[in-house]
Order: structure tokens, then sequence, then C-alpha cells
């Protein structure tokens, strides 16, 4: 049976890194090429290859995961991306 979902969101959206206003210009670390996603015992691990042929991997709980999936669908509905035919 799965385990019930851990209700910390509130601390999650409090404890986001602020966005700088480099990162608004576009000078970010780096651009992803590609992504793999793996299970990591009860967790997921996110592994994305940069251009530049560098790797980064993160782990991801399962709630952290769902919020991610939120927030990238919103942010594809508010660039007009997702609903289109």
């Amino acid at each position: 049976m799965a385990k019930p979902a851990n209700d910390s969101w509130k601390n999650m959206v409090t404890l986001q890194p602020p966005i700088t206003e480099a990162e608004r210009l576009g000078n970010v670390d780096g651009v992803a090429s590609s992504f793999t996603i793996e299970l990591a015992d009860e967790d997921i691990l996110l592994k994305i290859r940069l251009e530049d042929g560098r790797t980064q991997s993160i782990e991801l709980s399962a709630d952290m995961a769902l919020y991610l999936r939120e927030y990238l669908t919103n942010a594809l509905a508010t660039i007009g991306y997702v609903g289109e035919e």
C-alpha cells in the first residue's frame, strides 16, 4: 500500500529559492539537452544532461515530483503551450 502524501507543501513553498535578475535575463548555469528519470528506492532520481556535456542529478521525493509536475504544467499553460491543438 502506498504511503499517504506528506502534507508539507507550505514548507516547500516558503523554502523556494528566489529567482535572481541574472536568471530572469537568461544567464543560467546550463541548458538541458536531455534527461532521464529513474527510481531510487521510494524516491525519483532526475538526471539532466546539459548542452555542454555536464550532468546534474537531483533526488526527488514523490511529493516533490508531484509539485514539480504541477509547476511545470502551470508554466507551460502560462506561455500558451498546454492545450493547443
